[in-house]
């Protein structure tokens, strides 16, 4: 006669060994308050501008955040404390003296970072936030960063340091400043474009 757990696809939870993975702290906060204040084309306050306290509290959130998985790392993690001690500190220096702006990327750029497939992903690998082994999570969302092939990290833990700082946690490749340039370069270029269309329109 078959045991319970064969009959039901389970395991008596006394025998696992195997921990829980660590769970990430609710961005919810985070990402509601920087849609205040964000230059997107989805944000609710269109004509407002941001004050001080408005972008200082995303920064104190995202820090929050940040801490809140400090903590629950635990001391069987430690490769990933300095890199978050040296974000907390970033977040909490920028949010006493907070730009007039959210000055990270956009949510386009996130949406279309080089997603890494499980198979390719190593036994050992691990996020350098959250400290998370890729493979403990059953379906990962593993993004590469374009600075370096071997930045790699959870979406969901860089997502929020892109959208408001912009950087590559691990060089400070600045990927905010390199969007603005480029927005800037086809703005200068759009107004040549238009004239030779209208030059075009004028004798064709």
């Amino acid at each position: 006669m078959s045991t319970y757990e064969v009959e039901h696809n389970t395991t008596d939870p006394s025998t696992t060994t195997t921990p829980p993975p660590r769970r990430r702290p609710d961005l919810s906060t985070f990402f509601a308050t920087l849609s205040e204040i964000s230059p997107d084309e989805d944000r609710t306050r269109h004509h407002a501008v941001p004050v001080p306290r408005d972008v200082s509290a995303a920064f104190y959130s995202l820090a929050e955040a940040f801490e809140w998985m400090r903590r629950e790392s635990g001391p069987d993690s430690p490769s990933n404390e300095d890199l978050l001690t040296q974000m907390i500190q970033n977040l909490l220096s920028e949010a006493e003296m907070p730009p007039r702006e959210v000055e990270g990327v956009s949510e386009e750029f996130c949406d279309v970072l080089d997603r890494v497939p499980r198979s390719a992903l190593k036994e050992g690998q691990s996020c350098p936030i959250c400290g998370n082994g890729f493979l403990e999570d059953r379906y990962p969302l593993v993004v590469r960063l374009p600075c370096h092939k071997t930045h790699l990290f959870d979406l969901e833990c860089v997502r929020p340091w892109l959208r408001l700082r912009g950087t590559c946690p691990l060089d400070r490749v600045d990927f905010a400043k390199q969007e603005r340039e480029k927005a800037e370069a086809r703005r200068r270029r759009k107004p040549v474009e238009d004239e030779e269309e209208e030059w075009d329109g004028m004798y064709g």
